[in-house]
């Protein structure tokens, strides 16, 4: 039996997946980039005799380029996520019943249930926890102390699409897609919003998953 919190043999972090090489892929050449113009503009400065004014430009401009770009690339690939061998997220057949594990701020893991899952911000101690899309959001635990809700919320988009290729190996039915059918069949007699159906562009294999399911 794994230890509570851990997470189990043959669960894998995202960060790890085959699937998330081109993510990869990207931060390592948006880094290289990066540090190959840095060098440029010092060799340039030292050789050229250009103004220093020119050089700290340059550099300003890098700069810029980096906090746009990086901190998607790096919130992406730290999703605290994790599936195991048989998470449609692998290219290989299927033997057994998929599993999805999120991790919480303290380090531990645990595997939600059914219920997609949504951010909430938490008023005692600051930044979001992670709660269930249900009539009673229960609280799963702290999700971030992050401010940028943009990136954990993207965090929680690439999540829920794990956990419906999870459903959709495991032959389970989307609770949130039926009652989305309930309530446009019942002509607005229910008042009730559900969370946005956001759409990631993840390049690669992920993306191919993603469409194959739908």
């Amino acid at each position: 039996m794994a230890e509570e919190g851990v997470l189990p043999k043959g669960v894998i972090p995202f960060h790890q997946l085959p699937i998330s090489k081109p993510q990869r892929n990207q931060l390592l050449l948006m880094i290289f980039v990066i540090v190959t113009l840095a060098i440029l503009g010092i060799m340039a400065w030292i050789s050229l005799g250009l103004p220093t004014w020119s050089v700290i430009l340059i550099q300003v401009i890098i700069g810029f380029i980096s906090f746009l770009f990086l901190p998607d690339q790096l919130a992406i690939l730290n999703t605290p996520l994790a599936v195991n061998l048989n998470h449609p997220f692998f290219d290989e057949q299927p033997i057994g019943k998929a599993e999805v594990y999120i991790g919480l701020s303290d380090g531990t893991w645990l595997e939600p249930g059914q219920d997609r899952l949504k951010l909430a911000k938490d008023e005692l101690i600051g930044g979001y926890n992670i709660v269930e899309d249900n009539e009673n959001y229960t609280n799963l635990g702290h999700f971030s102390n992050s401010k940028n809700y943009k990136m954990i919320s993207m965090q929680v988009t690439l999540i829920n699409q794990a956990l419906s290729l999870r459903d959709a190996v495991n032959d389970v039915q989307d609770d949130i897609e039926e009652a989305r059918d309930r309530e446009s069949e019942e002509s607005g007699l229910l008042d009730r919003e559900w969370m946005e159906e956001e759409e990631m562009e993840i390049s690669g294999p992920i993306s191919k998953i993603i469409g194959r399911s739908e």
